[in-house]
């Protein structure tokens, strides 16, 4: 008997990601155990693909370089909400240059940060316990020396931010090159969605902190990557994913399998003492989190109930996502949504498949299972309005992307081009009328 099941586009979009994802998950296994080449009938698919990731040692003038270039970034950012005020309002003043960055999460977490998560409350709940603490409650720190709540936190979020720029240039130059670095650091600071990092949002502190825990992760300094990790933890969900990069980094340096088989106990109980359980500690984060929940309701995990109920936003498996996204540019298909949210979801994700493919092979085995697990993890969500902005946070995309463009420079090129339109347009309408989330 004939099945007769028909798939619309949405399934077969879905069907086809996942099967790549498949395949980009095979790979890496292969890997893991060892393979150095994939063998599909009489072709082999080389698994280590011949390129230099020896790295160098950073210097001070290469922070310094990674620095001012954040300045440089933050300072354009800025000057174009400048003129966005000078042209939108009456006059330039420092207030309303703030109101214009004053959409949607921003003001959620200029409110706690002023009110703080017991007296914030709408319509009688504590709506904003979804919001992780780590944020506004480095804003209201920086208030009690500023005494400006608005101003705040745009100095926390532009000091988070030259923070990602030494931090990432020093990552990726001791693990590929300085040359990789700062064209990482231009198409990171290019992406469309990068404006966030200097408006009254998290992406700056997440990033600074993941890059900083993901750093010490590979020179093997576990406490303090647990440390550090446990603040990443503390300001979103995905900090968590942090606890993996570790098991990953630990599992391909110091071969537990391997001491198993010898029989070599002491060298794994050495492991979990100093590596793995320094490593845990990033587990306070969300454990600190879980606790304001109790404080504040009575329920470590009452956030979920107004997730799921208020925002409408709870973790789905990823076709589930992608359907929702391509369904939603049919149903709510107004060429302002089209444009902000859903058509550059989709460009996106395909753009981080695509590269998640090509770094499969090379990249090493961390820094491709963290690149994978972010972009799981972001586009696993039931009402996916941020999939873009969260993506902003995941570096390897840029790292893949500017070693690609090291062989063919056009890559680059048409990135950072499409990137820079892509990013002015955006900004625009963030300031303008908030339609970008």
């Amino acid at each position: 008997m004939m099945n007769n099941q028909t798939y619309n586009a949405p399934q077969i979009v879905s069907l086809i990601s996942v099967l790549l994802f498949g395949y980009i998950c095979l790979i890496l296994a292969l890997r893991c155990l060892g393979k150095e080449e994939l063998r599909v009938r009489r072709r082999h698919i080389v698994l280590e693909s011949p390129i230099n990731q020896a790295g160098e040692p950073f210097t001070p003038k290469m922070g310094i370089t990674a620095c001012a270039w954040g300045i440089v970034v933050l300072t354009a950012t800025y000057g174009a909400s400048v003129l966005c005020c000078a042209v939108l309002k009456d006059s330039i003043t420092l207030e309303q240059i703030c109101n214009l960055w004053a959409h949607a999460d921003a003001v959620h977490y200029r409110k706690l940060a002023e009110l703080g998560y017991h007296d914030y409350i709408e319509n009688g709940q504590h709506l904003f316990l979804v919001f992780f603490p780590l944020y506004p409650w480095v804003v209201r720190l920086a208030n009690s020396v500023v005494g400006n709540y608005d101003l705040c936190g745009h100095i926390v979020s532009s000091a988070a931010y030259i923070g990602v720029c030494y931090m990432l240039a020093r990552l990726v130059t001791e693990d590929f090159s300085w040359r990789t670095a700062r064209i990482s650091l231009f198409l990171l600071s290019d992406y469309p969605f990068s404006f966030f990092f200097a408006a009254y949002y998290t992406e700056s502190l997440f990033l600074f902190l993941s890059v900083t825990t993901f750093y010490f992760i590979r020179k093997h300094q576990y406490w303090i990557a647990g440390i550090i990790g446990a603040l990443a933890s503390l300001t979103r969900m995905q900090g968590m994913l942090l606890l993996f990069v570790v098991f990953v980094e630990y599992y391909i340096s110091d071969l537990p399998f391997q001491k198993m088989k010898v029989h070599n106990w002491r060298g794994l109980w050495n492991d979990v003492w100093k590596k793995l359980l320094p490593a845990s500690l990033m587990l306070i984060g969300i454990g600190v989190y879980l606790w304001l929940n109790y404080d504040v309701e009575g329920d470590p995990l009452r956030f979920t109930v107004y997730q799921r109920e208020h925002w409408s936003q709870y973790f789905v498996p990823l076709p589930n996502c992608l359907n929702t996204i391509l369904k939603s540019i049919k149903t709510y298909g107004s060429a302002k949504f089209l444009c902000t949210i859903w058509a550059p979801e989709i460009v996106i994700f395909a753009l981080s498949l695509g590269y998640m493919l090509y770094a499969a092979r090379w990249m090493q085995l961390t820094w491709a299972a963290y690149f994978l697990a972010c972009v799981v993890l972001n586009y696993s969500l039931n009402w996916p309005l941020s999939c873009g902005r969260y993506m902003a946070c995941t570096f390897p995309l840029f790292t893949s992307i500017a070693v690609a463009s090291e062989k063919k420079p056009i890559v680059g090129q048409t990135a950072a081009v499409v990137f820079a339109i892509f990013q002015g347009a955006y900004l625009f309408c963030f300031l303008y009328s908030g339609s970008v989330f």
